[in-house]
């Protein structure tokens, strides 16, 4: 019996023994949703094999696959969502594993063709013994890989894996009769571009599994909590992931259905690649991994809509109605930022002393303020809050997606025209480790993070062009963007939320027609955009004397939340305003509507004695 037939065999007998082991497509679900490091490091032993077997194949020596073995597993730790159906990860992975190790080849081939020019060459790693037919198993993978995903995922699980028809169908969710056609059509296509590549009486059954090596299993097992990758495979996965990214965001969808399976359309931006784009956060944050065996916390009730306010938070349900309040700690007041952990239990509030402010001496530059971040669980509960010391003149709080840290913004001057990032253990207070990278962007403010764990969505300002743009990182090192649509207000004063679907951005900016209230960079009104199409239209019924101030979806995205707050006619009509001017009651407004704006209702309201004091500042729902 060949080793491809044995492998399946045993794989039934397997399944036969222990009919309860979870489906791959749940642990990826389970990995997309809660950024699970067991189901992570199931996923690399169940498909490492496959892999390692690939990657070997195309690239013909034993290092360059190792790497890109790395960048597959990268690449899905930070693509998982992306993944349509679930089960056809094994298909997924195939795909992007030839796709890896294809660049490591053309990396290595253009590194050689420099080497060649110098006088003594330095020795090369050993390359991987393969049989004589090495290019045409190159050939059958990289065949494999160009089948449509549909079919490919049929062809990986039958003819690969050895599962049975009737069983396929049920994971892929299509009829056996379906799978059947899949699997025919495979065939031919296979048949027909081999032959045109001078490869014939090939079977699939030559593509056997290679053994992974245990330190190799868990460095990669490790990308589920931040472990770092090989620089090469990093490289790699940034490079594949870039060009997915780019590709589905200039894709059209030409049908409600194909428009489903645009990946970073439906997203929201792109990937990280090496960008562990986040940038899937636990790239750019090191977080301790769950115990062996801890189990997953059950889902926390609705929260509802939490308003920044400098005396007491208020919060209210899904319908308007006040729930509660939220107090500060003593020696503290709050100052309008709000942000809600992705689990809906832990809320971050941005804070400063009590005590007033120094006066700014002629000549004197300005010193940072007394800044915390308050880190309390939303529900009353006996553990003290986190006050945590962040000196500066802003703190934003922004959750990573698996909640286990906060990034906090901070502009580095009272202009807002530079920033630099820090992430915080909400636990214990202290700093996380991060390389070095685009927390120290200056010219990058974090804002929000995709809800499919994709990356980051930022505020990006160049200096020396004069621009601003409203982008999502794609890479970690703070040099790669992709940029999503232009901004038309001051620095620092936006805010900006993905949607729950990543397909929309919900974000506020500078209203040039209104311009008597940009003049004084106050005319800011919320927007919503389209990913896909980068079209962008105002949320509708926006009050004209208003100024927005912060945006929110609800949890199903078929709602918004917004803040406002009240712009005088007359202020805006003077060329300066002196301090007896905003000397005016100020009133702030939360509101909550359906998608596009309409049906707009008045949640709260609030007065500030002065023009430039908020009385509501952020809003934040889950």
């Amino acid at each position: 019996m060949s080793r491809p037939a044995l492998s399946a065999a045993l794989g039934r007998l397997a399944r036969a023994a222990d009919p309860a082991p979870p489906a791959d497509g749940r642990l990826v679900a389970r990995f997309a949703r809660t950024r699970d490091a067991d189901a992570f490091a199931e996923l690399v032993r169940r498909l490492g094999p496959m892999v390692l077997g690939v990657c070997r194949r195309v690239t013909g020596d034993a290092h360059l696959a190792d790497d890109a073995f790395q960048a597959a597993f990268l690449v899905l730790a930070r693509r998982a969502a992306d993944v349509t159906p679930a089960e056809a990860v094994r298909g997924w992975v195939y795909g992007v594993a030839v796709r890896v190790a294809r660049e490591a080849r053309a990396v290595s081939a253009r590194r050689r063709a420099r080497e060649a020019l110098v006088p003594v060459l330095p020795d090369r790693a050993a390359e991987f013994h393969t049989p004589p037919d090495a290019d045409a198993l190159r050939a059958l993978d990289e065949e494999i890989a160009a089948l449509p995903e549909h079919v490919r995922a049929a062809v990986v699980l039958c003819e690969l894996d050895g599962v049975s028809r009737r069983d396929a169908a049920g994971q892929l969710g299509v009829a056996e009769g379906t799978l059947s056609s899949r699997l025919a059509k495979g065939r031919k296509l296979l048949a027909d571009r081999l032959r045109k590549r001078g490869v014939t009486a090939l079977g699939l059954a030559v593509l056997a599994p290679a053994t992974v090596p245990a330190r190799l299993t868990a460095a990669t097992s490790a990308f589920a909590t931040g472990g770092p990758a090989s620089a090469g495979a990093a490289a790699l996965a940034h490079g594949v992931v870039r060009a997915m990214v780019l590709n589905k965001l200039r894709a059209v969808p030409v049908a409600v259905g194909l428009f489903a399976l645009v990946a970073f359309a439906a997203a929201s931006a792109a990937g990280p690649v090496a960008v562990p784009r986040p940038v899937v956060a636990p790239v750019f944050v090191a977080v301790d991994p769950p115990p062996p065996k801890a189990k997953a916390a059950a889902p926390a009730a609705p929260v509802g809509i939490i308003v920044g306010r400098r005396g007491a938070y208020w919060r209210f349900d899904a319908n308007g109605e006040k729930i509660d309040e939220i107090h500060p700690p003593r020696g503290v007041r709050f100052t309008g930022g709000v942000a809600i952990s992705p689990d809906g239990v832990w809320v971050a509030m941005p804070a400063s002393t009590d005590e007033p402010p120094q006066p700014l001496r002629a000549g004197e530059e300005p010193k940072p303020f007394s800044l915390k971040l308050v880190v309390r669980r939303v529900l009353d509960h006996p553990e003290a809050p986190k006050v945590i010391d962040l000196p500066g003149f802003t703190v934003e709080p922004h959750w990573t997606p698996d909640g286990k840290a906060v990034v906090v913004a901070q502009a580095t001057n009272p202009g807002r025209a530079a920033y630099k990032h820090a992430a915080i253990n909400p636990k214990t207070g202290a700093p996380q480790d991060v390389p070095p990278g685009w927390f120290n962007d200056a010219r990058l403010r974090v804002l929000d993070y995709d809800p499919r764990v994709f990356g980051y969505l930022c505020e990006h300002r160049d200096a020396e062009k004069k621009t601003a743009k409203l982008v999502v990182l794609a890479s970690p090192l703070g040099d790669k963007f992709i940029p999503l649509t232009d901004l038309k207000t001051p620095p620092g004063f936006i805010a900006a939320k993905f949607s729950p679907d990543g397909k929309k951005v919900l974000f506020t900016d500078g209203d040039p027609a209104r311009k008597d209230a940009h003049k004084w960079g106050k005319s800011h009104r919320p927007y919503v955009l389209d990913v896909a199409t980068g079209k962008r239209e105002a949320l509708a019924d926006f009050p004209e004397n208003g100024q927005a101030i912060g945006v929110c979806w609800s949890p199903d995205g078929k709602r918004v939340a917004y803040t406002w707050t009240q712009l005088h006619a007359e202020l805006l009509a003077k060329d300066s305003i002196s301090g007896e001017d905003a000397r005016i009651k100020t009133e702030s407004f939360l509101m909550v509507a359906d998608a596009d704006g309409r049906n707009a209702k008045t949640v709260a309201s609030d007065k500030a004695a002065f023009v430039g004091n908020l009385a509501l500042g952020q809003v934040d729902w889950r």
